[in-house]
């Protein structure tokens, strides 16, 4: 019986003992992080606009967004990060249609590609830690890579068969941007995280090139530019590595 108590002992005491080592493990503030999300991509302004009077509306709808991100605190709760996230929106092809004028017995369908954005950004950022939560705050800047979709419409006016494509183009602009973190600690090293980003481009889509078709007469215009302002909010969850301490960098 005697034995079988103090084994119980030492166990219940290494329990404990690692039990601490974790807790304090936990709490152990981390000067660098790598993080991966994933999440829901939000279009806004001009981005998600469906005027058929606005020239520059991109008629753009929810889509995915993912990102990567890595940073290091070099000066007390202030760091330097890098950020890359990729947007794919899908495009409301109800809106082109209400931008055609025909007649309530004409038969119109739409099809578009998807929009593509992707940014690479760096920039300063805070961390507030609150326990095994903390709060980054970030401003960023770098550069966007944007592909214009191509769209076609076809149907009918009256009894003539009709079609107008338009080919897309890729542009590259100045991003700005900036964005909040909420991130928990599981553990040592591994915590969860919940963002909200909004970034912004202006983009000139050059080269861009519309085809009419009526009946069996065929037009093309000549190459073109369009301005498009690129602005979108992602909301995204996913996972962090911690690493870096004042004892050990990583």
């Amino acid at each position: 019986m005697k034995k079988l108590f103090l084994t119980v002992l030492a166990a219940g005491m290494t329990t404990a003992a690692f039990c601490q080592k974790t807790f304090i493990l936990s709490h152990q503030d981390k000067k660098g992080f790598f993080a991966v999300s994933a999440g829901a991509s939000l279009p806004v302004g001009k981005f998600a606009s469906c005027s058929p009077t606005d020239g520059q509306a991109c008629m753009a709808g929810q889509g995915f967004a993912f990102n990567a991100s890595a940073g290091y605190r070099v000066a007390g709760p202030v760091g330097l990060m890098i950020r890359g996230e990729q947007h794919r929106n899908t495009v409301n092809t109800s809106a082109m249609l209400d931008a055609l004028y025909r007649n309530d017995t004409d038969v119109w369908t739409a099809k578009a590609d998807n929009w593509s954005v992707l940014t690479v950004a760096a920039g300063p950022y805070i961390s507030v830690p609150m326990g095994r939560f903390s709060v980054d705050a970030r401003l960023l800047a770098g550069r966007a890579l944007a592909v214009l979709p191509n769209t076609s419409m076809a149907g009918n006016f009256g009894t003539t068969e009709m079609s107008v494509k338009t080919t897309g183009s890729q542009s590259t602009a100045l991003s700005l941007g900036g964005g909040l973190t909420m991130r928990y600690r599981l553990g040592r090293s591994i915590a969860l995280n919940l963002n909200a980003d909004y970034s912004r481009a202006d983009f000139t889509f050059n080269n861009l090139t519309s085809t009419a078709t009526n009946g069996s007469i065929r037009s093309e215009s000549s190459t073109f530019s369009s301005n498009r302002v690129v602005s979108i909010v992602s909301v995204s969850a996913g996972v962090t590595v911690l690493f870096g301490d004042k004892y050990r960098p990583f």
